[in-house]
């Protein structure tokens, strides 16, 4: 599986995501939880025939998308890199293993995968929302919070791999509050303008930073901290 995710994050970068714009701005909030962030998608099943491949076959269609990525651009290819990928490519054809095929697949998995986890729902942008869910803090201004991640889970981005782009919430507050305590995942519930717009802002950690792709943006207007088991 390693492998097939490799292969499709050398296009990923090809992709965009799709926009979605309205006009209409509500000024009464609209109390959303995290499935609404997503539940504009539509999950379709395509079968997936790298799943049958041998990992020398993925490394080889792995070369030719390399070259062909390289050559669609309009940059200049080496002539070893050329050489490789015009022998995966005999090799591959002489298995039977159709690349335009397979190619062509790869794109409707790839464009599937961004639907599911990356796109935004057009009912949300540009809306007032309530919703709940855990501050993970990005930057302070002395003991003030001013921009963190609203994220759905505890544990979330840190002790484990983060949610998709479309469960995070990049969160700004228009005048930065102070929490109750400095410790992370503190539960909230955060009033604010909603837009849709990807970004990846800078996660601070004990062992360095990460870049936390996020498919929302929130303008908070308020933010109540939750006492715990309340």
């Amino acid at each position: 599986m390693k492998n097939i995710l490799s292969l499709f994050s050398i296009v990923a970068v090809l992709f965009s995501t799709v926009a979605f714009a309205t006009d209409v701005t509500s000024n009464e909030s609209k109390q959303i939880d995290w499935s609404t962030l997503n539940e504009h998608v539509q999950v379709k099943e395509i079968a997936n025939p790298f799943e049958n491949l041998e990992i020398e076959q993925i490394r080889m269609l792995q070369q030719v998308a390399i070259v062909d990525d390289i050559t669609a651009s309009g940059q200049e290819i080496d002539a070893e890199s050329k050489k490789l990928a015009d022998t995966a490519r005999k090799t591959l054809a002489d298995q039977g293993i159709d690349i335009k095929s397979m190619f062509k697949i790869r794109e409707e998995i790839i464009t599937q995968r961004e639907q599911e986890f990356q796109s935004t729902n057009p009912a949300l942008d540009n809306q007032n929302i309530e919703m709940s869910g855990f501050l993970l803090p990005l930057e302070f201004e002395g003991k003030k919070i001013k921009e963190f991640l609203l994220v759905p889970y505890v544990g979330a981005c840190i002790h484990e791999p983060p949610p998709a782009p479309n469960q995070i919430v990049y969160a700004k507050l228009k005048t930065p509050v102070e929490p109750p305590s400095l410790s992370m995942f503190t539960a909230i519930k955060v009033n604010g303008l909603m837009k849709s717009e990807l970004v990846s802002p800078e996660l601070n950690l004990v062992d360095g930073a990460k870049q936390i792709p996020t498919s929302y943006t929130l303008t908070v207007d308020s933010v109540e901290f939750i006492e715990p088991n309340k």
